[in-house]
């Protein structure tokens, strides 16, 4: 098996890490200096000089149009001329003038989509969410070319049903260990209780329809597969290139040769172009932390945190301790020393912080795990379905979330509820895309299973990012973990015979056609 030499990642970790600390500090810089002004669809709360809260909201239009402002009195009148862009204090004076209220102070309660932002801010927004498209526009195709290339040079039908089997028991039974955990932690720690009813008062709903399970198998089965790549639908994309990569290995690599020769070149070229976004890796990176920063108002972000700060810990811990399970499993499983792993899989795990996808960082995924030992014709195949279905991350995040919820509300589940719990977040989890914060939207399924409402999932979104950024972490982990394990019980698939051949199979006349 022939193919690109990956991505060069000499140097790679440090520089990501240099890039991190550049956009916390240029991120810190933002949010005290720049901040972001009023956007659509925040709301805030209005202090009263006499010490009464009213709550606002901000409507949609911008131009000098009568500004309609919802608030808890019904009697409220018309904002004359736009809010949104203007700064809280310019906001605070219209506001006075136009309702007669006397406001001492706005405080924001939640955030609608930032549109409006200082030219610096917007400029570290280019340049991360630049990175991010960059190689989420290479990763269905890569995972495509690997997938089909790594199932097709094994040329063994029965090779492949095992390294299946092997694969989905390893990563259904990692996914359960973590919500495992997950379960263990939010049951000792009880972070839902802190917070109390106060969660009554979150933001509304963030999800407009709720997932149905059903409906989630069935999109793994693409109406279309030119479709599902267009749209990005990685799990209809890789439902229908297992078949074709099944196909190609049931004929043979020989009269597969001209569609194994296409893939494979592409692959070697989709390479290429990686290396060449990677170098960008440092600047997309500290644009991303920059702005994710640089649009936080420090005030709410403290108020979050005093109702969620224990749930954050717990999640964060939770989500430490299933890290090292799977490390350790590739000691024991895997038989690869636990500190040399983490080495090797540095720049993978320093991407994932940055981009927060398993999809995206799967270019660096798939050249760290070669470089554990693993042949390309097992990673080709384990690491791009794990990408897609293995989250133990998001599995341990949705049970965790789930039950914090419950005790928030007071609801007291039983243990058969609790493992229902565990249950639908493996299921959910394995149906999330590999993209920023897709949990948050399969949760939705978990929440309906055992009969919460939906209600404050929202708040979850402004504390999200940064344990989004470990969630990758551990999902990525969990897949070269996998890989690793999978190789070491196959030991007759050697690492040394991927690359052996000089040039791509030759095509006669008649390859692609009958024997």
């Amino acid at each position: 098996m022939s193919g690109g030499e990956g991505v060069k990642t000499t140097g790679l970790a440090w520089k990501v890490i240099l890039g991190m600390l550049v956009g916390v500090a240029l991120g810190l810089v933002l949010m005290f200096n720049a901040p972001v002004p009023v956007q659509a669809g925040d709301s805030y709360r209005a202090i009263l000089s006499n010490g009464e809260n009213v709550t606002i909201k901000i409507a949609a239009n911008r131009d000098a149009k009568p500004q309609y402002v919802v608030t808890d009195r019904p009697d409220s009148p018309d904002v004359p001329g736009g809010l949104i862009g203007r700064s809280r204090a310019e906001a605070r004076d219209a506001l006075s003038g136009a309702t007669g209220l006397r406001i001492e102070n706005l405080e924001l309660v939640s955030r609608g989509p930032v549109k409006e932002m200082s030219p610096m801010t917007m400029a570290a927004y280019f340049v991360g969410e630049g990175f991010v498209r960059l190689l989420r526009m290479i990763a269905l195709p890569l995972i495509v070319c690997s997938v089909l290339v790594g199932i097709a040079s094994l040329g063994n039908l029965k090779l492949l049903g095992r390294l299946g089997r092997q694969t989905f028991a390893v990563y259904f039974a990692t996914m359960f260990l973590a919500a495992g955990i997950g379960l263990t932690f939010v049951n000792l720690v009880q972070p839902g209780k802190a917070l109390g009813r106060a969660l009554e008062e979150a933001v509304p709903d963030v999800v407009q329809s709720r997932p149905n399970p059903a409906d989630m198998v069935l999109q793994m089965i693409p109406r279309n597969p030119f479709e599902a790549l267009a749209n990005f639908d990685v799990l209809g994309a890789l439902f229908f290139t297992i078949l074709l990569g099944v196909a190609m290995a049931s004929r043979g690599k020989h009269r597969s040769a001209p569609v194994f020769n296409f893939f494979e070149g592409l692959s070697d070229l989709l390479y290429v172009i990686v290396n060449w976004i990677m170098r960008l890796a440092p600047f997309g990176v500290a644009g991303l932390v920059a702005y994710f920063l640089g649009i936080q108002d420090p005030a709410y972000l403290a108020d979050i945190g005093r109702g969620l700060g224990l749930y954050a810990v717990t999640l964060a811990s939770a989500l430490v301790v299933h890290w090292c399970v799977l490390i350790g499993l590739v000691a024991w499983l895997g038989r690869f020393g636990p500190f040399q792993f983490v080495r090797t899989m540095a720049p993978a795990f320093l991407t994932a912080l940055g981009t927060s996808s398993s999809a995206a960082t799967l270019p660096v995924t798939l050249t760290c795990t070669n470089r554990l030992g693993v042949s390309k014709r097992v990673s080709g195949f384990v690491v791009p379905v794990g990408a897609t279905l293995n989250m133990d991350g998001t599995a341990l995040f949705e049970v965790i979330g789930v039950m914090f919820f419950a005790q928030a509300f007071g609801a007291d589940l039983t243990v058969g509820q609790q493992l229902l719990v565990a249950a639908t977040a493996v299921l959910a989890a394995a149906g999330a895309a590999g993209i920023p914060s897709a949990g948050l939207v399969t949760m939705a399924i978990v929440l309906t299973a055992v009969g919460l409402p939906l209600t404050g999932l929202g708040l979850l979104f402004a504390i999200d990012r940064p344990l989004d950024m470990m969630r990758t972490v551990v999902n990525i982990t969990g897949d070269a973990a996998t890989s690793r394990i999978v190789q070491t019980w196959n030991p007759e698939i050697d690492p040394a015979e991927d690359d052996i051949a000089e040039e791509y199979e030759p095509i006669e006349p008649t390859a692609s056609h009958g024997p």
